[in-house]
């Protein structure tokens, strides 16, 4: 577990303002996905202990290759942060979120 990069707590606080929720990035520990380097990442500790509950903002980012990427943010059952989904559509690694810290 980690904190978020830059990059990543940018584009969580996006997230958390669009879904209208309290959290500030980071303050929160993320882990990478296995999803090809797309960015996603789950949030919290025990997170296979919790369950997926809901959808609550999205957004689209172009990256720095022109592709765009869906950044959205899921909710565990209790409401609290979950998972930030990326996915870029050629499912190539999303090349905004390399090479920061």
């Amino acid at each position: 577990m980690r904190t978020p990069t830059t990059v990543e707590a940018q584009i969580l606080n996006e997230l958390f303002v669009r879904a209208e929720l309290p959290y500030d990035a980071k303050s929160l520990l993320v882990e990478s996905m296995d999803d090809g380097r797309m960015g996603s990442l789950k949030i919290g500790i025990n997170h296979s202990e919790r369950r997926f509950g809901a959808a609550c903002a999205e957004f689209e980012l172009i990256d720095d290759d022109g592709k765009p990427v869906l950044f959205s943010l899921y909710l565990d059952k209790a409401g609290e942060p979950y998972e930030l989904d990326a996915f870029k559509s050629d499912f190539s690694e999303t090349i905004l979120l390399q090479n920061n810290s």
